[in-house]
């Protein structure tokens, strides 16, 4: 019906088992790469793969048989409707088949992502991770005594002679006066892993351990499903409009399978839902600690589930020295901007210091966001030679990027403590990344509100563009960016005055245009909140012409 050719009798079967024979081929090669507890998993995701793609490929040849091509069967009275329907049902075939291969994608990931606290194996798994951690810990220690003795890699037992010459040819890359086969930097991070790990451990084998109770309030009950790993909420009705905003906020999601709102199953999901009032105990007595386990408090105020860290010192991590400065760790900004401004004033975090490998001075004092299931962390704030630098590694996590209450925390932080310089990594030619260190004031902020001449000056030149749309040119947008934060740095409340005038021209000129006047409000916010120096209007003043004794 489609083919001038005869069909080959077999051809459609051995295609199949080509494709099975090539899956079974990559989870046999997984299974030799991965710990075997994570075999189960493979060979379920290789009969699911094996099954799916034999009812797909059944499916598309039901469908090819329906209408015939029409190179076979010519033009006249061909069934056009049936033809549109058919390809439809192609596509969506063919859709299917796309996400049936990216099983196979599944399989060569597994045993090689992160450790989920819903696996029943979770703890057996960290467990494994840990030996591995701690085996290749060692390692590098002996590697490094072998080398340190012996000033050469040659015959070092615990290297194979191809990791000899990858060793090599890192240390030949290095610009280290004095390289080392497995630099500090490395050690340590495998160290940070190796703690990371024992204390998942830990937190996982106590929630094990705790006999957790749900509760009843007024219209339902809280219940905690340990198989599943969630805590469930259920209505005896349909809740209003307001209780269900106050689940999604809570982080509860509507799971119909169930019949309930319900997130996983952690000390932060318990400390939530006991601090709801629509989930009010009726006896009016939260569970206690003993209960709900060691419950850690998210920041006050905003629930948002972000709390905070401070390290008196970072340089005694970089230096891997043995008596590094604790991780301190705090529930609230209040508590941590508190010992912020204690250990703020010492003298080291303004000594000056040689400058480290990147040529900035290392960074002392630190402070630093996290979330309260420990998945994600990072630095904000740097003392580097008694300047605040904002650190912008929260760019690069998409949780923490995305997250609107990270950025007030980050806009609360700049308003509260402050910042005098950020470190901006730039898209160089090559796609080489280069180091910029730019003041606060100039730089043009992009992520969260903070009233500085550089946020004012990006919102302004996107104001611009979207009223008279320019050629994307880098070198240009941040030549203007400048020139703007220059006009508002000299000219102070002049410049204010002349920049809200210029945005309400804007905005009178496009009024149908929804983009432009969110913009210009926002912009005029901002001008409004921003202070500048008085006197810097005088300048500005036009000098009076004196009158002539003539006149």
């Amino acid at each position: 019906m489609i083919s001038f050719s005869d069909y080959v009798p077999g051809s459609a079967t051995a295609s199949y088992r080509q494709a099975v024979d090539k899956a079974a081929e990559i989870a046999e090669q997984q299974k030799r790469m991965v710990d075997p507890i994570h075999h189960e998993k493979i060979d379920r995701l290789l009969d699911t793969y094996t099954r799916r793609l034999a009812e797909n490929m059944n499916q598309g040849y039901a469908i090819t048989a329906r209408v015939p091509s029409i190179l076979i069967a010519g033009g006249s009275n061909f069934p056009v409707r049936q033809k549109e329907k058919q390809n439809r049902a192609a596509d969506a075939n063919m859709a299917e088949w796309r996400q049936i291969q990216g099983l196979l994608d599944k399989i060569r990931g597994t045993g090689r992502g992160g450790i989920s606290a819903d696996d029943p194996e979770a703890v057996q798994k960290l467990k494994s991770k840990l030996a591995g951690l701690e085996q290749e810990q060692e390692r590098m220690k002996a590697v490094n005594a072998y080398y340190r003795k012996h000033k050469t890699l040659d015959g070092c037992p615990q290297l194979t002679p191809d990791e000899v010459e990858r060793r090599r040819a890192a240390m030949a890359r290095s610009w280290r006066a004095d390289p080392k086969p497995y630099e500090s930097y490395l050690l340590t991070n495998n160290n940070a892993n190796i703690r990371q790990t024992k204390k998942r451990i830990e937190e996982l084998s106590a929630k094990k351990e705790t006999e957790f109770e749900g509760w009843s309030f007024e219209g339902g009950e809280v219940k905690m499903d340990l198989q599943a790993n969630r805590l469930q909420v259920f209505f005896h009705e349909k809740p209003d409009r307001d209780t269900c905003s106050a689940m999604r906020h809570g982080g509860f999601r509507w799971a119909p399978s169930v019949g309930a709102w319900q997130r996983q199953l952690t000390n932060n999901a318990i400390w939530t839902a006991t601090h709801m009032d629509c989930l009010r105990s009726l006896s009016g007595e939260q569970p206690t600690q003993e209960q709900a386990g060691p419950v850690r408090e998210v920041p006050q105020g905003d629930g948002s589930g972000w709390g905070f860290y401070i390290i008196a010192d970072l340089k005694t991590w970089a230096d891997n020295a043995e008596n590094r400065c604790p991780l301190e760790h705090f529930p609230s900004f209040e508590a941590a901007k508190a010992r912020f401004a204690e250990l703020r004033g010492k003298p080291y975090n303004s000594e000056a210091v040689v400058p480290g490998p990147d040529g900035q001075p290392p960074a002392r004092l630190t402070l630093g966001l996290e979330s309260a299931d420990g998945m994600s962390a990072a630095d904000i704030l740097h003392v580097r030679e008694g300047e605040n630098y904002l650190v912008t590694d929260f760019t690069r996590s998409e949780r923490l990027r995305d997250d609107p209450a990270v950025m007030d925390i980050l806009a609360q932080v700049s308003r509260e403590i402050g910042f005098d310089r950020v470190r901006v990594w730039e898209q160089a030619e090559g796609g080489r990344q280069t180091l910029s260190i730019v003041p606060f004031a100039e730089w043009d902020d992009p992520y969260f509100t903070a009233n500085t001449p550089g946020r004012i000056a990006a919102l302004y030149y996107e104001l611009l563009h979207r009223c008279d749309p320019l050629p994307e040119d880098r070198e240009l947008h941040k030549g203007q960016i400048a020139e703007i934060v220059q006009f508002i740095q000299q000219g102070g409340k002049y410049s204010i005055s002349q920049l809200s005038l210029a945005v309400s021209t804007l905005q009178a000129g496009h009024p149908n245009d929804t983009v432009v006047q969110e913009l210009a409000s926002t912009l005029k916010t901002e001008l409004s909140n921003y202070s500048a120096p008085e006197q810097d209007t005088v300048q500005h003043q036009k000098p009076r012409h004196k009158k002539s004794p003539e006149r």
